[in-house]
């Protein structure tokens, strides 16, 4: 049988470098690191001008959450209907616009959590979820590396905005910060829009034909299929359980005894781990059943939250923040993959949306969930024998999607329906 390869054009070795490298820009300066990142560096300035407790100056976090949530599905097939770089440039001049404004705040908390869900609703695009869909199409062998290198992007903005923003509002104001944040992501969305090229449809359509299948599985069909839903309910555990720790690690150090350096040091080692999670991750999808390397992440993510209950040592605390970090990392190749692998090209944006808002919900009930029984029992002792069973969970859950769509699709060989690079 004829291979689809055979019967496409031939993409230079470019076009394969410009798409991951301008995935890479685009998720650096997107949603996820130049907002939700940058968070607590807003969050002290805020509190001081309007008189706000630092849980209601955060509660922008989980606002913009719940709007990427909610609106992801909705994205994926917009991007299935227009088009994927159309979306994400409107997109990303919306979000930019969005967080400028966030300088015209007046104390309002109803304004301040508004503008938030419209942050979120309008980044969506700006994260994972659009700058991942387009890799499917050009990559199949090196997809798992080409998202891990992609996702290297993300790792990058979110050590280097927060940075930015800090510079920003010392020596310029919070308000000013916010501005120069805004017009920044609108520039480079641009440029990495103007990097991102997409396969076209009809080569795709060709590609299917050669290979006697259709591109993928149905809408409907997926809809109903039993692992599009524990997808989806495998990241809700897992966000859940390792991205509610973000907000509270440095208190974690802090009530041990640790000092504010130290404790912010824990933060960075996350970063660090989050890093090589990302790379790690998309070298072992290329070669090993993606539900494995899933589960093998989520267990050393629930090690790291069981040492982080009972350690008190400095290293040993650095060393679980590290397993939390490669967990965090993992979790999104692993969308993209896991939807390509199962349901293919055909509906893969709606699909990676519906996927991604689980991802979505499970980060907005984490935290708040994490953070309201401290205030409540006044620590956070349930929650950590609570979480790495919801990892665990996750792992169980995710080795019982099985087999890739056709038995075909594996680790190392050509998928008949997607392309090589």
């Amino acid at each position: 049988m004829q291979r689809p390869n055979d019967v496409l054009p031939a993409a230079g070795k470019w076009t394969y470098i410009a798409v991951v490298f301008g995935a890479a820009l685009g998720m650096m300066v997107g949603y996820a690191p130049l907002f939700n990142a940058t968070a607590g560096v807003f969050a002290r300035p805020l509190a001081a001008e309007f008189g706000w407790g630092r849980s209601e100056a955060s509660l922008s976090y989980a606002a913009s959450m719940f709007g990427l949530a909610v609106v992801s599905p909705l994205i994926g097939s917009l991007m299935d209907r227009f088009g994927i770089r159309r979306v994400i440039a409107m997109s990303a001049v919306t979000f930019g616009l969005a967080t400028a404004a966030m300088a015209l705040q007046n104390g309002s908390k109803t304004g301040w959590v508004a503008l938030s869900i419209v942050i979120g609703l309008s980044g969506a695009a700006t994260s994972v979820l659009g700058y991942l869909s387009v890799l499917p199409q050009w990559f199949d062998r090196r997809l798992g590396l080409a998202l891990g290198i992609a996702m290297c992007g993300l790792g990058a903005g979110t050590v280097l905005m927060p940075m930015t923003a800090q510079y920003l509002v010392s020596a310029h104001g919070w308000r000013t910060a916010y501005v120069a944040l805004g017009g920044g992501t609108v520039v480079f969305s641009l440029v990495a829009c103007a990097l991102l090229q997409e396969r076209p449809r009809a080569d795709r359509l060709v590609a299917a034909q050669a290979a006697q299948h259709t591109d993928g599985v149905a809408l409907g069909a997926a809809l109903r299929s039993y692992r599009l839903w524990a997808i989806w309910l495998v990241f809700v555990l897992a966000s859940a359980s390792t991205l509610s720790l973000g907000p509270h690690l440095p208190a974690m150090f802090a009530d041990r005894g640790f000092s504010a350096a130290d404790a912010a040091r824990s933060a960075s080692t996350v970063g660090i781990g989050l890093l090589i999670g990302r790379l790690v991750t998309g070298i072992a999808l290329d070669r090993v059943h993606a539900p494995f390397v899933a589960c093998a992440f989520f267990i050393g993510g629930a090690i790291g939250i069981f040492l982080l209950r009972g350690a008190t040592d400095y290293p040993t605390l650095l060393i679980s923040t590290a397993l939390i970090g490669l967990t965090i990392g993992a979790e999104g190749d692993l969308i993209s993959y896991l939807v390509r692998s199962y349901f293919g090209l055909r509906s893969f944006g709606t699909l990676f949306g519906i996927a991604f808002s689980g991802y979505g919900f499970g980060a907005v009930v984490g935290p708040i969930g994490l953070g309201a029984w401290f205030d409540r029992h006044g620590d956070y002792g349930l929650p950590l024998v609570v979480m790495p069973c919801m990892l665990l969970a996750a792992g169980l859950l995710v080795l019982s999607l099985g087999r890739y769509r056709r038995s075909g699709i594996q680790p190392g060989t050509s998928d008949p329906v997607t392309l090589s690079a």
